[in-house]
């Protein structure tokens, strides 16, 4: 088997340019499949952010609620039921819209989306929104995501100057006190943070009574599962209870069916694995083709077809070994590119790395196997 290897080795670098195009059609091929599965990914990570930043232990939605980004509204006085349990330690509110934010810059409007939540226990992962607390809890004091898009001005870098910046949001005039890095989704370019009396001040036209997510946090030790059957009898119809992971999953699954991000990006990553294909199966058939009379004179010499398969097959592994690592690095050049271009954070995972390391592998070995056809043919007599 090692001499089979060196001598694949030597086949292949005895030509350095056709060895650098073939490594080049690899590298090609692998960067393209990373960057389509890591854009993939990191739009569905991005997609359900909101909901994974719920800490609460159960939630409550309408049952008309398909995504949380286009909640329906259910009536606040369930809510209210629900902390007759005793597994239940608190019971919260959040309020989510869409509005208008107008960049006091160039007065242009741009959406942006609005969360009114309890400040003092936000039951969300919103780090450093607990400083603002008592802030927030003054009429049309707002928090500003200092991850949001550059479009909206340069909010972040005025509040760390000035402290505040009175802005329009809804044609109504607000102070942002300071910001707090969250960041956006394909459904959000901007965040605000406000508490619900503010937020209701955002929007008079809403009715005061209803809410879009209902939190609730349980005693330590009690099942969800279990808590989630027994409080669903005290909504009814008129609500759904269920668990964070449910609502992470009903993202994901929303998701899946009404953006067309798995097809898209999941095409991408089968284009990058055909073009490895067929790069690697020209590579090595011409390869075979232009030796033909040595391979002939090898199984004149006594060596098998499968010292001759064995070599082909090591040219496959050797250029998958040459345009993966390569590849590698320049995807994880594009995903700091598309972080910064997007602002969404994209990231290499290690399974994601394997998979693709993998996927390489299984591309050049089928192309070997297309290619070892012609060594059949390979005829000592042609040799003489």
């Amino acid at each position: 088997m090692y001499s089979s290897f060196l001598l694949a080795w030597y086949q292949l670098s005895h030509n350095k340019v056709k060895l650098a195009v073939a490594a080049a059609g690899v590298v090609v091929a692998v960067m393209l499949m990373l960057v389509q599965l890591g854009i993939r990914q990191g739009a569905m990570d991005n997609s359900v952010a909101v909901a994974r930043r719920v800490t609460a232990d159960l939630v409550v939605v309408s049952p008309r609620t398909k995504t949380i980004f286009a909640s329906a509204q259910f009536p606040r006085r369930l809510l209210y039921r629900l902390g007759s349990s005793d597994d239940v330690v608190e019971v919260g509110e959040m309020y989510m819209g869409q509005g208008r934010f107008r960049n006091p810059w160039d007065k242009l409007e741009f959406p942006v989306s609005i969360y009114g939540i309890n400040p003092q226990s936000p039951m969300m992962n919103l780090p450093g929104i607990e400083r603002f607390a008592d802030q927030l809890e003054e009429i049309d004091r707002v928090l500003f995501d200092g991850l949001s898009r550059k479009s909206y001005g340069p909010v972040g870098n005025y509040l760390k100057e000035h402290g505040t910046l009175n802005v329009e949001v809804n044609l109504r005039k607000i102070q942002l006190i300071d910001s707090i890095e969250i960041g956006i989704s394909i459904n959000s370019d901007g965040n605000l943070f406000m508490s619900p009396a503010n937020f209701r001040r955002m929007f008079p036209d809403r009715q005061p009574g209803s809410v879009d997510l209902g939190l609730i946090r349980l005693r330590e030790g009690a099942d969800p599962e279990k808590v989630r059957d027994q409080l669903s009898h005290y909504v009814g119809q008129e609500a759904k209870v269920l668990t964070r992971d449910q609502l992470i999953d009903a993202e994901i699954l929303f998701i899946r069916e009404n953006a067309p991000i798995d097809f898209i990006f999941g095409m991408g990553a089968a284009i990058g694995f055909f073009i490895g294909f067929v790069v690697v199966y020209q590579i090595l058939y011409t390869e075979v083709t232009n030796h033909m009379p040595q391979y002939a004179t090898l199984k004149a010499m006594g060596f098998s077809d499968q010292y001759l398969l064995r070599m082909v097959v090591s040219q496959a592994l050797i250029l998958s070994f040459l345009g993966f690592f390569p590849g590698f690095v320049l995807a994880l050049g594009l995903y700091r590119v598309a972080t910064n271009a997007i602002q969404m954070q994209f990231s290499m995972t290690v399974g994601r790395a394997v998979g693709v390391f993998a996927l390489t592998m299984v591309m050049c070995g089928l192309s070997a196997l297309v290619a070892i056809r012609k060594v059949k043919t390979a005829d000592p007599a042609d040799v003489f």
